[in-house]
């Protein structure tokens, strides 16, 4: 590809610079520019960019100075709230945790009673009177504090 240089490019570019073309500047120069590909060239990618610029200025509005403080409030606020609410979800985390090995340890620990207990679910209502009431009691508290602890470890996230 071969490049040429036109001698008159550098006025086309003062013209394009200084904001004179095409209505104030010399008509010789136009005519030049119609008959010159070089330096038709620059004032089509000028005259494009430009555009392109006035374009992109316009196209960017930026929202009132009154919804960028109130949104940024609630971004701090949230934050703010996060960073405290974070340690009790660490805690409820952990004692779930807890529980579910203190039950499982209680588990092994009376897997014996337990054993029989479960042995005694199959046969149902013919040996109720045998099961310990402080156990099922037991039971029945972990199981509903157990589900409602899931509940809002799930609900949080």
């Amino acid at each position: 590809m071969k490049s040429y240089f036109c001698f008159q490019q550098s006025l086309v570019e003062a013209a394009l610079q200084s904001g004179h073309w095409p209505e104030a500047c010399d008509p010789a120069l136009r005519a030049h520019v119609q008959s010159c590909t070089t330096c038709s060239d620059l004032v089509l990618v000028t005259q494009s960019l430009k555009q392109a610029r006035v374009e992109s200025i316009q196209a960017v509005r930026l929202s009132a100075p009154g919804t960028l403080w109130w949104r940024a409030q609630l971004r701090r606020r949230n934050a703010a709230i996060q960073s405290v609410t974070r340690p009790v979800v660490v805690a409820e985390k952990i004692a779930l945790v807890i529980a579910i090995v203190a039950a499982v340890v209680l588990v092994l620990w009376q897997r014996g009673e337990v054993a029989g207990w479960l042995a005694s679910l199959w046969n149902p209502l013919s040996n109720i009177t045998q099961i310990p009431l402080a156990l099922l009691v037991g039971f029945g508290s972990l199981l509903v504090f157990g589900a409602f602890a899931v509940y809002l470890l799930m609900a949080k996230e």
